[in-house]
């Protein structure tokens, strides 16, 4: 495992994952019409203005983006930091499901036209999504698996 690079990309999953909070934090402050965000640590004025419709474009656009930057930041995390493919595929096989559950569920909500009742299972899967957690989880599981094939030899 190269260490500095495993420890990279975790850095870079968390401060991601903060500035993720921030924005959409901000972005649900001007929806809920505040002109003040408290953590202070981001200028909301580009959103102050914009129409609930335009924000939540907005909001819907970014979870896009940022579940590809997060996929795209584990895998590519997993697949530079160990040497062996097991980590970096189970990272592909775990984005993947999770797109095509979602897919799934957002098609069913469409074609029933009841998004309000799925709303919640999918912003958990983007919630899940959207941290270092992936990245860790496999991390941490391949390590100890990876240490009890070598104690059991």
């Amino acid at each position: 495992m190269k260490k500095l690079l495993w420890f990279l990309f975790l850095l870079l999953l968390a401060i991601l994952s903060y500035y993720r909070e921030v924005l959409f934090i901000s972005i649900n402050a001007v929806i809920a019409g505040e002109q003040f965000f408290w953590a202070k640590t981001t200028q909301i004025d580009y959103f102050i203005g914009k129409s609930p419709e335009f924000l939540v474009r907005l909001k819907y656009i970014m979870t896009v983006g940022l579940t590809v930057l997060f996929a795209l930041f584990t895998i590519v995390g997993l697949r530079v930091s160990f040497k062996e493919k097991t980590p970096f595929l189970l990272a592909l096989l775990s984005y993947g499901l999770c797109g095509i559950v979602a897919a799934v569920v957002l098609l069913y909500s469409l074609v029933t036209n009841s998004f309000d009742s799925v709303y919640s299972f999918l912003r958990l899967i983007i919630e899940y999504l959207h941290n270092p957690l992936i990245y860790l989880i496999l991390s941490a599981s391949f390590l100890g698996f990876s240490f009890s094939q070598k104690q059991s030899s």
